[in-house]
């Protein structure tokens, strides 16, 4: 058994591939039993997701999220999430899109992982966000009931998204502390972005620290003050995070995965994940597949 990655954001639509986004009602979805898999998984696109309505648990990148009402969440491609609802007639909307679905809309490419609600390169957990006032709910209301012939459907929606995700992102950097506000940070940005694109291959803080062209004590330093944590954490940290996403994959053995992430030794991986975990590599799968 394998954890799927959903790669049509339609889902039981064949509008998607062509308009690059799909709308969806939380509530046709589950009452026609509809959203499928439900178990553990992955996408290709991104996701916005507002429950007006609902009670159960959110996992997302394998940390537990209590739903209430009210709540955003914002997933970007790779990420494994499930959703668990114990109430029977949950409400709210799923945007499912497609990165070219903004990209062909504004001058600035990409500019949707620049928000700290997608950003790759940050981790501020602003994905579960309780909007406090009607003012999101109303727009999410209008994203739901504009009708499907109107000529300028994808534009308004596209307008409508940009405002939730604007709005959001604001009130993130308003609300996390000054330690977390790391992605002002010049240093820690670029730091986060060398991060994403070479912890598979470049475990130590060394690396990062001569691209930067400052001293690894330095680096540790002003992570330690920005973020709680030293450079090595951080890396260590990303590292797992990989580990388990790669190991919601049955089909890739231990000792594939181990390579993937840059350990040409499959017992030292076990080592570095079990000391992270406290579980093995191996155990953590069990426990997903139980």
């Amino acid at each position: 058994m394998s954890f799927p990655t959903l790669k049509d954001c339609g889902f039981y639509k064949d509008s998607c591939i062509a308009k690059g986004f799909e709308v969806h009602s939380l509530s046709t979805l589950v009452s026609q039993d509809l959203y499928i898999p439900k178990v553990p998984h992955q996408h290709s696109f991104y996701q916005m997701l507002y429950v007006r309505r609902g009670k159960g648990i959110h996992c997302i990148d394998f940390e537990e999220i209590p739903l209430q009402d009210n709540m955003i969440f914002f997933l970007s491609p790779g990420q494994v999430h499930d959703i668990t609802f114990t109430n029977k007639n949950p409400e709210g909307i799923m945007i499912n899109f497609e990165d070219h679905f903004f990209n062909d809309f504004l001058l600035h490419q990409d500019f949707i992982d620049t928000l700290p609600v997608f950003s790759k390169s940050c981790h501020i957990n602003s994905y579960h966000i309780c909007p406090d006032d009607k003012t999101t709910g109303n727009i999410f209301d209008e994203i739901e009931n504009i009708h499907q012939n109107h000529p300028y459907r994808s534009e308004l929606i596209r307008a409508w998204m940009l405002e939730i995700m604007l709005a959001v992102s604001f009130d993130v950097r308003n609300r996390i502390s000054h330690r977390d506000l790391h992605c002002s940070n010049q240093l820690i940005k670029k730091f986060r972005e060398l991060l994403e694109k070479h912890f598979r291959e470049e475990h130590y803080p060394k690396f990062y620290a001569d691209q930067l062209a400052i001293t690894p004590n330095h680096l540790n330093s002003v992570c330690k003050s920005m973020m709680g944590k030293t450079a090595g954490e951080m890396i260590r940290n990303r590292i797992v995070l990989e580990a388990k996403r790669l190991l919601t994959n049955s089909d890739l053995s231990i000792s594939q995965i181990s390579f993937e992430i840059g350990f040409d030794d499959n017992s030292y991986f076990t080592k570095f994940f079990k000391a992270s975990t406290r579980i093995t590599p191996q155990q953590f799968r069990k426990s997903l597949f139980r």
